[in-house]
């Protein structure tokens, strides 16, 4: 009690997130001097009436579905009505629910909902749906209906409740410390953005840059095979290769040490396959080929250059220098 005087047979309203609760006190109790009211063993004696700032513990009727945390007042019988419309606007300004996008959370109470919701809107991450209690099965339905629309919206956040044992594809981030709560989120979320960026990256064809070392031709064609240092980025078997600006060849195959490999990274010097060029017509001992970069992916690893490697953004610098003595805009 925080505020005025509460006395049994007192009406009260009680807020809910439904309809509010009105109940009839039947008793008030009070715990002995330095007793512990959470403690279960503590003993309570009843008293006529209880003062602000006091603990009690209520005993009335219809209160089974009364949530911790939520906000009561003692009310004329005749001004039920005003007082339940005055609680259910302030629960409804706390807890939400929509059907747009963002993360779900939970409370134990409603005071710590809404220092949640605070801290939360601060960090300006969006909540589709917060509420007071442990998490349901709807709740994880409501979540996992995120991960198409945005994977990083499928979370649940629990400020002091229990965990829940089957989460699905859902990420459910509990904690009794508020600020940790939010903390644990933006770790997850940068990690897992890290992640999808890293997947991204993989199908996308990677700058680099070769030279054809003299005095290292194998094979001067079907296919020319030719030692080659690998100047800078890197070089995956199958990739298109160009010279000056031209699509003129694709890796076939490549070998070091007599052993085929994948993929070779700058600083590299292995033996390479190329496919419909003849070494001495299309390209010369000495010259500088680069992998041929589709736009659409040189525009992709533009937006992930946080990513690349210094050298693999040099050499994407000078792949679009060639490119744009043809298409000025080209990679734009």
């Amino acid at each position: 009690i925080y505020d005025g005087i509460l006395r049994k047979g007192d009406t009260i309203v009680i807020g809910h997130p439904g309809e509010p609760i009105t109940t009839k006190i039947k008793a008030l109790l009070e715990p002995e001097p330095l007793a512990e009211m959470r403690d279960k063993k503590s003993s309570f004696k009843q008293v006529p009436q209880v003062v602000a700032a006091t603990g009690v513990k209520i005993i009335a009727p219809d209160i089974e579905t009364v949530i911790p945390g939520m906000p009561f007042c003692a009310t004329d019988p005749k001004e039920v009505d005003q007082a339940k419309e005055l609680l259910k606007r302030e629960v409804d300004d706390i807890l939400i629910e929509t059907d747009n996008q963002g993360i779900i959370i939970k409370a134990d109470t409603l005071g710590s909902l809404e220092a949640l919701i605070f801290l939360l809107r601060e960090a300006k991450i969006p909540i589709r749906k917060a509420s007071i209690g442990d998490i349901t099965k709807k709740d994880i339905v409501d979540a996992e209906s995120n991960i198409e629309r945005d994977p990083l919206q499928a979370v649940i956040l629990g400020f002091n409740i229990n965990n829940h044992n089957d989460s699905g594809s859902v990420k459910i981030i509990i904690h009794d410390v508020i600020y940790k709560l939010i903390e644990d989120l933006q770790t997850w979320k940068a990690s897992e953005m890290k992640k999808q960026e890293e997947k991204e990256i993989d199908i996308l064809v990677r700058p680099g840059k070769i030279e054809l070392m003299k005095g290292y031709v194998f094979r001067q064609n079907n296919p020319a095979v030719c030692g080659c240092h690998i100047v800078a980025g890197c070089v995956k078997a199958g990739v298109h290769i160009m010279k000056d600006g031209a699509n003129i060849s694709q890796v076939k195959s490549m070998q070091k040490e007599k052993e085929s490999v994948n993929l070779a990274h700058r600083g590299e010097e292995l033996a390479i396959a190329f496919e419909s060029i003849t070494i001495g017509r299309q390209v010369q001992e000495g010259d500088i080929l680069y992998v041929a970069i589709p736009e659409d992916h040189f525009k992709k690893l533009k937006n992930l250059k946080r990513l690349l490697k210094p050298d693999e953004v040099e050499c994407m610098k000078e792949v679009a220098q060639i490119m744009r003595q043809q298409n000025p805009v080209w990679g734009i």
